[in-house]
């Protein structure tokens, strides 16, 4: 089926009324070196700020790339940013990074060793500010977490500062007073669908964004700071017929992931189904062999309608290097065509 015939009548519709959205951002992990994606593939005017993950602290508070050879990309990634007037931000933790965090935080001399590090870090290799990424907190470091975003709020000299949260963790990990500090909050989700799934459900739809969303606004974090973070990947499960059939483990692509941009070339194919389920707003595309769960245009569309709608901050895409480049079938696309309008996103032509 040609996906982009069904799509183009949706990526034209633009959600209507007065919003305080205004950010697209868009994950630059340091592993896209090895997908061949680099900062001169980036778009840059389909973003505002650009997150590059990651940088990780050590227990004393000092800091460094999680792949040192990706530190030429990150001097280029800096540059071409600032170039193009878009704002890089320096994600600091990620996985596997708590423990380090908790050390930090729980001492002193390294809480302070740690904030002056990050200072410099920026000053001196570039960044308009940090994302402070905690993963795997639990109740117990809500006091932690809030003491790392006060010290670096305090240190950073007004530079941008973000933080991630989990919802699916509990809120009770969060103090919504220190949230509401930060220049804006990545709401991130964890996938729905694994192979323990018994039946195939989205993994993730418009509808599980609004729920976590919900939750962490319900938790008392301001609505205006709240950024979703949608996921530019499908996973793929054999046997399976759709949405609430059973299945055998994972299909095709790399352990059953497949970028959204794989997705469309699989798409242009009569070998799948696809189809937008208006329950869980999400999208699922059925073979003879397997099905495929994703967010796809009609879905983000969605979640980049209700941001403007209720005033969010804007809406983010984990990662970059996983959009499909034609404006008419990119996710980057359909969501600034809601947050912002009034940018052209014709293809640049090349020299």
């Amino acid at each position: 089926m040609n996906v982009k015939k069904i799509v183009l009548p949706l990526i034209l519709g633009c959600a209507l009324g007065a919003s305080a959205a205004d950010k697209v951002v868009g994950y630059y992990p340091y592993w896209s070196q090895y997908s061949q994606f680099y900062p001169k593939d980036i778009r840059y005017n389909t973003v505002t700020n650009i997150h590059y993950a990651a940088i990780v602290p050590s227990e004393d508070g000092s800091l460094a790339f999680a792949d040192e050879n990706d530190a030429e990309n990150f001097k280029t990634l800096v540059q071409m940013a600032k170039d193009n007037g878009v704002k890089l931000v320096v994600s600091v933790g990620g996985m596997e990074a708590e423990g380090s965090l908790k050390a930090i935080a729980t001492s002193d001399d390294a809480l302070k060793a740690f904030v002056s590090n990050v200072k410099n870090w920026l000053a001196e290799k570039g960044g308009d500010g940090v994302e402070l990424d905690w993963q795997n907190l639990t109740e117990e470091d809500a006091g932690d977490f809030a003491k790392l975003v006060e010290a670096l709020k305090d240190g950073l000299d007004g530079k941008i500062l973000a933080a991630t949260v989990y919802p699916g963790v509990g809120m009770g990990a969060y103090k919504a007073e220190a949230l509401n500090k930060l220049s804006y909050v990545d709401v991130f989700m964890a996938d729905q669908m694994t192979e323990e799934s018994e039946k195939l459900v989205p993994n993730q739809s418009a509808n599980s964004v609004k729920e976590a969303l919900d939750a962490v606004a319900g938790a008392g974090v301001n609505k205006d700071l709240l950024v979703p973070v949608i996921y530019m990947y499908g996973k793929s499960f054999t046997g399976a017929k759709g949405l609430g059939t059973a299945h055998q483990g994972t299909g095709s692509g790399n352990e059953g992931y497949l970028s959204y941009a794989e997705l469309m070339g699989k798409f242009d194919t009569p070998d799948y189904k696809v189809t937008f389920d208006e329950a869980s707003k999400s999208e699922v595309a059925v073979s003879e062999s397997e099905s495929i769960v994703f967010m796809g245009i009609p879905s983000v569309k969605a979640v980049a309608e209700q941001v403007k709608n209720e005033g969010m901050a804007g809406v983010a895409v984990y990662d970059l290097s996983q959009d499909h480049h034609e404006p008419i079938v990119s996710l980057l696309v359909t969501i600034g065509l809601q947050i912002r309008p009034e940018v052209s996103y014709k293809p640049v032509k090349k020299k």
